[in-house]
């Protein structure tokens, strides 16, 4: 048994929290300043779970309190929130802890991925270096909760962290793997949000497309693997469980997929925005960042050409520069 802290109470931090706890570990909640409800009330309605009484709960004040003698810290944060909550829990982040990131976006700049983030920020508000395992795969938080069969995969540079992380979450319908493609999984992680955008898109235009739904996954999976491997990562990481597999889910349902269906029926992006108040789009960001911070910086480089990513391109000019959804057809037929 090990004592393990989650940062988060949304649906991922109450979901893992559960199936830790189910599995025999000591388990801390503790929500941020956004789970307050959550964390007073013990329910967490996403994921139809009414928190066990087993699942020690804290609340945003008590963060010292929550991290106290554990072993493993989980970090069940929005990209979004990331930076703020890494900075804040950094003071209590001792050396002997394994730090794990089940968040997927793109950093800020300077950095690329939320491990480089946060590794930086434990280093300059905490005073420890250390390196933080990254967790990705096809992993819903409701069919967690359920007890669906669900096999996600873990990576660090040094094998020791993340293989341990494999072990502690390991359970009869949670199966675990190990890479040391950090890098790749991040970004698979990261990028699927924003390919998943484009097969909501082909919903909203049409229903019972899919053949169309089968193209676009195609050319993303394509598009995925030319930006992982100029980033040093694994072909065999995007037609894994991080690449192929969490984009199936991710665009069978979720928030990414949704945006891009009220895009395609023929919302704004300011008034698919609005609808999903409350929600993080996660894709939405990635796109922007992964076109001006990884593909323009390889046009200039000449490394690429600007027709080896119709898609991205397409979605880029969709979401920020004014172009109607169904130009995504047009991406795949003009190819």
């Amino acid at each position: 048994m090990e004592n393990i802290c989650v940062l988060g109470a949304g649906a991922m931090g109450t979901a893992l929290s559960f199936h830790l706890s189910k599995i025999g570990h000591k388990v801390n909640l503790w929500g941020t300043f956004l789970d307050e409800e959550i964390i007073k009330t013990r329910r967490q309605k996403k994921v139809d779970l009414s928190i066990p009484e087993e699942i020690r709960v804290f609340p945003f004040e008590k963060v010292e309190d929550a991290l106290r003698e554990v072993k493993f810290v989980i970090f069940c944060i929005s990209s979004e929130g990331v930076n703020y909550i890494s900075k804040h829990v950094a003071p209590y982040i001792k050396d002997e802890m394994v730090i794990v990131n089940v968040g997927k976006g793109i950093a800020d700049a300077p950095f690329l991925t939320l491990c480089e983030l946060i590794e930086s920020n434990l280093e300059r508000y905490g005073g420890i270096k250390k390196e933080v395992v990254a967790m990705g795969g096809p992993a819903r938080a409701p069919e967690i909760v359920r007890g669906v069969f669900t096999e996600v995969v873990f990576s660090s540079i040094k094998d020791e962290d993340g293989k341990i992380c494999c072990e502690v979450f390991q359970g009869k319908s949670f199966k675990t793997n190990f890479t040391k493609d950090k890098r790749g999984v991040e970004l698979c992680a990261a990028i699927k949000n924003g390919y998943a955008i484009s097969i909501g898109i082909a919903e909203g235009l049409q229903e019972f497309c899919n053949n169309f739904k089968a193209a676009l996954i195609s050319h993303a999976i394509g598009e995925m693997t030319k930006i992982v491997q100029l980033q040093g990562g694994r072909l065999e990481t995007v037609t894994g469980l991080a690449g192929v597999g969490d984009l199936y889910v991710t665009s069978q349902a979720g928030r990414n997929r949704t945006f891009g269906k009220f895009l395609g029926e023929g919302m704004s992006v300011e008034e698919a925005l609005d609808k999903m108040r409350g929600e993080t789009v996660e894709g939405y960001s990635v796109v922007d960042r992964i076109k001006k911070r990884i593909l323009d910086k390889l046009l200039q480089e000449k490394k690429i050409k600007k027709e080896d990513f119709p898609l991205l391109c397409a979605l880029h000019k969709i979401l920020y520069e004014g172009e109607v959804a169904k130009i995504i057809r047009d991406a795949l037929s003009d190819f």
